[in-house]
């Protein structure tokens, strides 16, 4: 059992650590205007964060995600965008 729990650990960890990476791939395809990539992002984060139990995370990637499908304006796209982007970055404070 403590096995699993240090792997566990560590994969939280990384998680922890790829944030940054994710929340400046994040900002710069928003930048970009390419909002399938950012979808593709926040999809995957939704997953990953609620397995490691960021649940702030999950949903702002879920709503991200969400919107782009859903053909939203880059208006309302963009704040989503940016409120992930500082979930992820305060993993890392």
């Amino acid at each position: 059992m403590i096995e699993l729990e240090a792997r566990l650990q560590a994969l939280r960890r990384r998680f922890i650590d790829q944030a940054a990476a994710d929340a400046i791939a994040i900002e710069r395809h928003a930048a970009a205007g390419e909002w399938p990539a950012v979808r593709d992002l926040g999809h995957g984060l939704a997953g990953r964060a609620g397995m490691f139990g960021f649940p702030l995370i999950t949903d702002a990637a879920r709503a991200l995600e969400e919107a782009v499908e859903a053909g939203a304006a880059p208006a309302l796209l963009r704040p989503l965008a940016a409120a992930l982007i500082a979930k992820l970055n305060e993993l890392r404070a």
